[in-house]
């Protein structure tokens, strides 16, 4: 018996590929709702075609571009050779939950991890015998604390409006630098946005001051957020016979903090060989978190005229062609080739070593 605890994205999709292998799976999801509540902007790039067919069930839209903004207002608009998905985040999780089920796995809602003694769980007020234990429980994973699992971990915070925006352009997302860590507007639709900004701290403060840039006056129809685990190098993944997937195992992106993707290849490598988990991971998964982290400490050390600058040095035709072609998801693809295109991108890297 395999118990995976939350059924998120990531949870749900494990469930999916252990059940698929015919192992027996159950799900414990504590909420009484899968994709409830919401804590994410819903775009993923076209890597997640990869990994599950899209469906128009849950796509909401589809962006080509991206008009990144500088401090000083002036722009670069990116143009995307694949495009990225918007998805219906509840619809999304839901129907990772049903192809899990399909193939025979158990979802239990309502289903709490409380704790576990050995290979025997509390879940709410029962107690429950299993052979492993996979927690996908999300940033703040009990399964990690209660396993010797947590390695100290860090976040930053997440918050977003949904809002009714009568200037949207359907296929093109807004991104500020230098607001927060970053800011963005994602339309869902040709007048629904979701507008957000993420950053260490002052997350409130941050988000009042993108909202009267982009949307002053727009009425708000919902408000989401959440803290995003910050990937740690030194995060065990495996002790015994207790596997940590997704957020809880801290397998998020720091350049956009993003971790469905990176999320959904973890679980390919747990399924794949258990015993090699914790190798593979590190061979297939880590590289691009780890890229990421750096990225994300050197755009840290940015002073507003060095995202000014930064975002000048990008307007350049063999530069925007490679971020239009290359993956976000995987920095390790496009890393060097940027820096070899343009040399001058090298002063904003060794900001990370002074």
């Amino acid at each position: 018996m395999i118990s995976i605890i939350g059924g998120g994205p990531i949870g749900s999709y494990q469930a999916y590929l252990l059940a698929k292998k015919g192992e027996k799976v159950n799900v414990y999801e504590e909420h009484d709702k899968i994709g409830k509540p919401i804590q994410c902007t819903g775009i993923l790039t076209h890597e997640i075609h990869k990994f599950l067919k899209m469906k128009n069930s849950f796509v909401v839209n589809k962006i080509k571009n991206a008009k990144v903004y500088a401090p000083n207002g002036k722009s670069i608009t990116v143009k995307f050779d694949k495009e990225d998905t918007i998805v219906d985040r509840t619809k999304f999780d839901s129907h990772l939950a049903e192809m899990a089920e399909k193939e025979g796995a158990k979802i239990f809602l309502k289903s709490k991890y409380k704790s576990n003694d050995g290979k025997e769980l509390k879940i709410g007020n029962k107690r429950i015998k299993t052979d492993i234990l996979i927690g996908a429980d999300g940033p703040h994973s009990r399964v990690a604390k209660n396993n010797g699992l947590w390695c100290n971990r860090k976040f930053v915070a997440g918050n977003q409006v949904v809002c009714e925006l009568d200037d949207l352009k359907k296929d093109t997302m807004e991104i500020w630098m230098g607001l927060g860590m970053f800011a963005w507007c994602v339309p869902e639709s040709k007048n629904i946005g979701r507008v957000g900004v993420v950053s260490y701290d002052k997350a409130n403060e941050h988000l009042k001051e993108l909202m009267k840039i982009r949307c002053k006056g727009a009425k708000v129809l919902e408000r989401q957020s959440g803290l995003i685990p910050i990937y740690n190098p030194r995060q065990k993944l495996k002790k015994d016979f207790v596997y940590l997937v997704g957020d809880a195992a801290t397998q998020v992106k720091s350049t956009s903090y993003g971790g469905i993707v990176l999320g959904m290849k973890a679980a390919n490598v747990l399924a794949r060989n258990k015993k090699r988990y914790v190798l593979n991971c590190r061979k297939e998964v880590d590289k691009d978190l780890y890229l990421s982290k750096i990225i994300r400490r050197t755009m840290d050390n940015f002073k507003i005229k060095d995202h000014n600058e930064f975002v000048k040095l990008v307007n350049q035709k063999r530069i925007k062609n490679i971020l239009e072609t290359k993956s976000r998801d995987y920095p390790s693809k496009m890393l060097l080739e940027l820096l070899i295109k343009e040399p001058r991108f090298m002063k904003f890297a060794l900001k990370t070593l002074f």
